[in-house]
């Protein structure tokens, strides 16, 4: 089991665990809370090794017995909560597994870690379970919520949590951990950071291929799409569509591309500018717009996403932004009407 040291950025956040295991003040309960994919999983699982390595005062060695279960994954004073694949939250009986194990003292080492991950998945009832066990904790037992959502969660529960915030990496960060991995040559590691929007998770999860491609022909038909004109709006759908099967996808694809636009408009500067490969696109699209119009393209992507929340019709969601994306000037889009 590696120690914090291994660990990819949060050296703040590590911080605060470390002073607290030396001072002996670690928290009962704690919410690690962030953006999906920068390594909340990874610090929880750290910290809990840390907690019962027999070595090290506020760190893991990886070299003791303790460390060595940990690595192998059989450490009796650990258990991961996740949902099950059958399930779309995580239920009750589950909790109630762990109510029923924090009731007894570790098995050998000095903690019990109990790390529930996607946290904000926990239905009302296994929230509410969960809350009894929080609010009168074994004096030997640590519980690690670990969510990219934590406004999700239940708000007496995130009370009786210490909550960590965890921030988005650095992409001179993510470009050091690929290039250290040795899969990718040095010019896509730089192209994956870029895009990587501060998270590993996405970088490792970006397929070169499609950014490449459909990406890439998404921005340059966006640019090149006619102001006002309905038909083009249809082909920029169409194209959206074939590029990103989840709108979830396609929304971040294109908010980063407006983002782009809109620091390119204000700074000028290429190096400001993530999707660099597809600059050319990006100055012809933040040129025909004025800057008050790029601001409110941002809004309505922000406003797409919240109708994908609320189950609006997604084809209803595609034509209304993509005739917004090009109009020169705003629509009712933006206000979350759409076209009829």
């Amino acid at each position: 089991m590696s120690g914090f040291g291994d660990i990819i950025g949060h050296r703040r956040t590590i911080g605060v665990l470390r002073n607290a295991m030396r001072q002996g003040k670690v928290a009962h309960a704690y919410l690690f809370a962030g953006p999906p994919g920068i390594g909340k999983y990874t610090v929880a699982r750290t910290f809990a090794a840390a907690l019962n390595c027999q070595t090290l005062p506020d760190d893991a060695c990886g070299v003791c017995p303790s460390c060595r279960k940990f690595a192998a994954g059989n450490h009796p004073d650990f258990v991961a909560v996740t949902r099950r694949d059958d399930k779309t939250v995580i239920v009750i009986e589950q909790i109630r597994e762990v109510i029923h194990s924090a009731q007894y003292a570790p098995f050998e080492g000095k903690f019990k870690v109990y790390l529930i991950d996607g946290a904000e998945q926990l239905n009302t009832e296994a929230a509410n379970a969960l809350l009894k066990t929080l609010e009168e904790p074994n004096a030997r037992t640590v519980f690690v919520l670990v969510t990219p959502a934590s406004h999700l969660l239940l708000p007496t529960v995130v009370s009786r949590c210490q909550t960590l915030r965890f921030g988005l990496l650095e992409d001179s960060q993510i470009r050091a951990w690929l290039d250290q991995q040795g899969e990718w040559p040095p010019e896509d590691a730089a192209l994956l950071a870029r895009l990587a929007e501060g998270s590993i998770g996405r970088a490792t999860a970006l397929d070169l291929d499609f950014i490449r491609g459909p990406r890439l022909s998404l921005f340059q038909d966006l640019a090149a799409a006619a102001p006002d004109d309905a038909a083009a709006a249809v082909l920029l759908g169409d194209r959206l569509s074939a590029a990103a099967p989840d709108l979830r996808d396609g929304l971040e694809l294109l908010a980063g591309f407006v983002r782009d636009a809109l620091i390119w408009r204000i700074s000028g500067d290429a190096e400001r500018v993530r999707n660099r490969d597809a600059l050319e696109a990006i100055q012809r699209y933040a040129a025909r717009l004025p800057l008050a119009a790029l601001g409110a393209k941002i809004r309505s992507l922000v406003q797409a996403r919240r109708l994908i929340e609320r189950n609006v019709n997604k084809s209803a969601i595609v034509g209304g932004l993509c005739l917004d994306l090009i109009a020169t000037a705003p629509t009712s889009f933006a206000e979350g009407r759409l076209p009829r």
